[in-house]
């Protein structure tokens, strides 16, 4: 493929994938994985890691993440960089808390990198202070 088909195929993955972000089926979400993915999330306050390496691990981390809240992406603009493997994302989330149904809702930007044709690295960037008034109580008294 050269750069433009390049550029064509991995916007699509992208508008395809988030649009799967709802189903909660991280089966079909790991499809768009490369085996070496690295999951960032630097701004996290959970306690979890900020970074999360390989296929296997990122599966278990948003397996788990789709106990607690359901919730649907919508992109709101893709940006093209120069290189046609890397994209910055910005996207809002509306979903509600398992259980108690609260809502939820946060803004979001994130770099999205391909190697081979698959995602390779998802580093997400969002408001912290709207995912702590949602989860902080989940998680007791030292976060």
């Amino acid at each position: 493929m050269d750069a433009s088909q390049t550029r064509v195929h991995n916007r699509k993955a992208i508008k395809a994938y988030f649009d799967l972000i709802a189903t909660g089926d991280v089966d079909a979400l790991a499809k768009y994985w490369h085996d070496d993915l690295l999951f960032e999330a630097p701004f996290s306050f959970t306690g979890t890691p900020s970074q999360t390496q390989g296929k296997a691990t990122v599966y278990d981390r948003l397996a788990g993440s789709y106990g607690l809240v359901t919730m649907a992406f919508s992109i709101t603009e893709i940006h093209d960089l120069a290189n046609p493997d890397t994209f910055f994302v910005e996207y809002t989330s509306d979903g509600n808390m398992v259980g108690s149904g609260e809502r939820y809702q946060n803004v979001y930007i994130t770099m999205v990198e391909f190697r081979d044709g698959l995602m390779s690295r998802f580093r997400e960037f969002y408001d912290s202070q709207r995912c702590a008034a949602a989860f902080g109580h989940l998680l007791g008294p030292n976060h």
